[in-house]
């Protein structure tokens, strides 16, 4: 809790020192609006600014502006108040919408969250909405009866693509493909929607990421100061950029990737309050997901197999227990921040060492239940975004405190064109040290650069280096995308590991889950994926 309390009182001081300091600016005095891309196409513009209108359920238009080549069509929100503002960017987060904040008509940072399912990938080609129902013919907006209703089919082909064989031998080239649908549909005046994600993968060589997955399966009811959700759902919070410790209502889909940022669908009641003074959410999550992980013969697995058939429990109630949780979110100026509490049974799993009668070890999961308060904090100011994450946890033996800040800077035009660069740069602390077996950020540094095209294709790149200081060990990442056309987008994503020694599958336990060694067992791992997808 002290770690909690002194990041909002630092942040909160900073914002209010960059307040004062700016009270006499008309800049500072300017309404804020979010940008979800620029086209050099008007028809492009419009129809993914319709798209996202009714997405976003707000009004979402196309504005012609004036660059060096020529006249370009930024897809833009209306001018908001500060607290209209946090409630769209909270809404685009949900929606896993990429955004960049204009003040003053200067574009400040992109300081959203990347998309979960395609990190950096920008809006994807244009689909048709369908409105069913009798529009009022004298408006642009649809009649109070009017029904409309949206549907979108991915199809990925994807190849991961490793250098070495596995440390159990597995398989150099690893092929899939995924399908995911989304569909939504609202009525009654805009005032309740249901949506629906299911994801499925198949995969040719572990068949254990062969799965299916209902992202999301929910009905929503509007009211004037209130949002209900009911079903299955995604809930994202955090604003750094390599390791999102606040982010705990929905379970991670490890086969999917290594990075901790896909996740299962949670069935839940999800009741959000908007008030003046900042938005409180209630979740009460009905049911337990237990995480997924490669198999035997998957790769970016642990030394030993992991047993999913047999997860053991704190709670009496095992995966039937009814978790909870609370957020109160707001912002102060250039200060967006949320502060939560969670209760229930924590989504990272301690490993319990087991022997089989064959003598052969493998990993057993077990799920204590935890209780976690947690921060999320940003300040935006011109070019910057200062960020901080930090949690305080109990149910792993002692109560523990972990966090991760830092800052992202944007710059605009860079080299006199219209290319943007982000430069990024976060410390992760937990204070168990070798102890945090649920994390390999204990004392890393982190350092990313942003690339952003601005093109029609929506070029865009991230390359980062997260590097422990202590063990010297290092994970450099790679995405980046590119829309080929109207409904084709490019994937590449890639992963390279060092700084430790890649242990012998003869050790001992001891040997393979050494807590100097986190990385042994993916350091024959390095892998380049592709993955083009198809919309219809």
């Amino acid at each position: 809790m002290k770690i909690i309390r002194a990041a909002l009182l630092m942040l909160t001081v900073f914002a209010a020192a960059q307040g004062l300091a700016d009270q006499n600016s008309a800049e500072a005095q300017s309404p804020y609006r979010l940008v979800f891309g620029s086209f050099q196409s008007m028809q492009n513009a419009t129809n993914w600014a319709s798209r996202l209108s009714l997405r976003l359920k707000t009004v979402i238009v196309a504005e012609a502006f004036e660059r060096e080549e020529g006249i370009w069509y930024r897809v833009v929100s209306e001018a908001r108040s500060p607290q209209q503002l946090a409630e769209l960017a909270r809404a685009a987060d949900a929606a896993q919408l990429r955004y960049w904040r204009l003040l003053g008509g200067q574009t400040q940072v992109a300081a959203s969250r990347v998309d979960r399912q395609a990190p950096v990938t920008g809006p994807p080609p244009v689909r048709p909405v369908e409105l069913v129902g009798t529009p009022d013919r004298t408006s642009n907006e649809p009649a109070a009866d009017s029904v409309v209703q949206m549907l979108d089919l991915d199809l990925g082909l994807q190849s991961q693509t490793f250098f070495r064989s596995g440390l159990d031998g597995q398989s150099k080239f690893h092929p899939s493909v995924s399908l995911r649908a989304d569909y939504y549909r609202n009525w009654d005046n805009e005032r309740q929607s249901f949506t629906a994600a299911p994801f499925f993968r198949y995969d040719a060589q572990d068949s254990d990421r062969t799965h299916f997955d209902l992202r999301e399966f929910f009905w929503t009811r509007v009211g004037d100061s209130w949002d209900l959700h009911l079903g299955v759902k995604q809930v994202f919070w955090g604003v750094t950029e390599f390791n999102h410790l606040v982010d705990i209502i929905n379970q991670t889909d490890l086969v999917e990737n290594i990075d901790l940022e896909e996740k299962l669908g949670q069935p839940m009641a999800h009741l959000s309050i908007i008030r003046d003074w900042g938005i409180v959410d209630f979740h009460l999550l009905t049911g337990f997901r237990e995480r997924t992980f490669p198999g035997e013969d998957g790769r970016l697995r642990r030394a030993l197999p992991v047993d999913t058939n047999n997860a053991d429990y704190e709670s009496g109630a095992e995966d039937k227990r009814i978790d909870g949780a609370i957020r109160w979110s707001h912002n102060l100026g250039p200060l967006e921040f949320g502060l939560y509490h969670f209760s229930g049974t924590s989504r990272d799993p301690q490993f319990e060492l087991r022997q089989k009668s064959n003598g052969n070890y493998y990993l057993k999961p077990f799920y204590p239940v935890i209780d976690q308060t947690g921060f999320d904090g940003q300040v935006i100011f011109g070019d910057w975004a200062w960020k901080l994450e930090a949690i305080s946890r109990s149910g792993f033996g002692d109560r523990y405190a972990a966090a991760t800040g830092g800052f992202e800077r944007t710059l605009v035009g860079v080299f006199g064109g219209r290319t943007d660069l982000g430069l990024i740069a976060e410390y992760m602390w937990d204070e168990r040290d070798d102890e945090a077996f649920n994390t390999l950020f204990e004392h890393d540094l982190a350092f990313g650069t942003r690339w952003q095209v601005n093109d029609m294709a929506n070029t865009q790149a991230l390359l980062g280096l997260i590097w422990d200081v202590d063990t010297h060990e290092y994970i450099v990442k790679l995405e980046a995308s590119r829309r080929l056309g109207d409904t084709w987008t490019l994937l590449v994503e890639g992963r390279a590991f060092g700084g430790a020694h890649s242990p012998d599958p003869d050790d001992s336990p001891s040997d393979l889950l050494d807590p100097d060694n986190k990385l042994g067992p993916v350091m024959r791992d390095d892998f380049l994926q592709l993955e083009i997808t198809r919309y219809f």
